[in-house]
């Protein structure tokens, strides 16, 4: 049977996230707000710790490979920027990363960059301040940032992999869209977006996505038929868009073939 379709939004269209780009590129140059955080940051904090601690450890020579397709202003990736430890006892340890944002906006490239540029000015600040208010001790990671504006439903990546691919409400909008891809043979982007996402993960790495517009065993419907096994990450409420109280759901899921 196939998979329901939500009905078509404006939150679904390329020209909608233009826009809100574009004008939060003027706001934080002129008054440094990073923009909307989807979700919230608890939602951010849920998918780092769930990294920390299912991911392998990395070496300068063997960085870790993530990837957030849809990755807007990119907080999300710039999580990684630093690391906790997962025991009070333990201090935390340096990680080496290689992160790739892919959005189809320019303006949201532009705004990832100047975020990343603004955080790496600041770390220090911000480790010391987490110390100070007792919060949690903060490392430094070794980090490589690449910013990219391409159409991941209608781009060719040539066998490009990643340790870790990460969706934080990217799905949810792309399922309000009712724009056929022509190079698919004009299925909807909700029905082509799984298979390219299994593609980009590396046999042994992980698809890890927050959802708001689905529940958990839909979203596990959409993607374990792609070759991808499941686990849930448990997760408060919330509510987007296309159905009003659906709980915000994080799966990760593995790549098994």
């Amino acid at each position: 049977m196939a998979d329901e379709e939500l009905p078509p939004s404006k939150l679904g269209t390329k020209g909608h996230w233009d826009e809100v780009y574009e004008r939060e590129v003027r706001v934080f140059n002129d008054v440094g707000d990073e923009g909307e955080v989807w979700f919230g940051e608890s939602s951010v904090t849920k998918m780092r710790k769930w990294a920390q601690r299912h991911l392998p450890s990395s070496s300068e020579s063997n960085p870790l490979r993530i990837l957030e397709c849809g990755s807007g202003n990119g907080t999300l990736l710039l999580s990684f920027l630093t690391s906790s430890s997962l025991d009070p006892d333990v201090p935390p340890a340096k990680q080496n990363f290689h992160l790739t944002g892919i959005d189809y906006c320019e303006s949201a490239r532009l705004l990832a960059q100047s975020i990343e540029q603004s955080r790496r000015e600041n770390i220090q600040e911000e480790i010391e301040q987490a110390l100070e208010d007792d919060e949690e001790e903060l490392v430094e990671n070794e980090v490589q940032c690449e910013w990219r504006t391409e159409d991941l439903l209608r781009k060719d990546f040539n066998g490009e992999q990643w340790d870790l691919v990460l969706d934080k409400g990217t799905y949810d909008a792309l399922c309000l869209s009712s724009e056929g891809i022509e190079e698919e043979k004009g299925r909807l982007p909700s029905q082509v977006y799984p298979e390219k996402i299994a593609l980009l993960v590396k046999k042994g790495g992980y698809f890890l996505i927050t959802s708001c517009n689905f529940t958990e065993e839909e979203i596990k419907v959409r993607y374990t038929k792609e070759g991808l096994g499941d686990s849930s990450v448990p997760h408060p409420s919330f509510s987007f868009g296309g159905k009003s109280g659906t709980t915000v759901c994080t799966v990760a899921f593995k790549k098994v073939t």
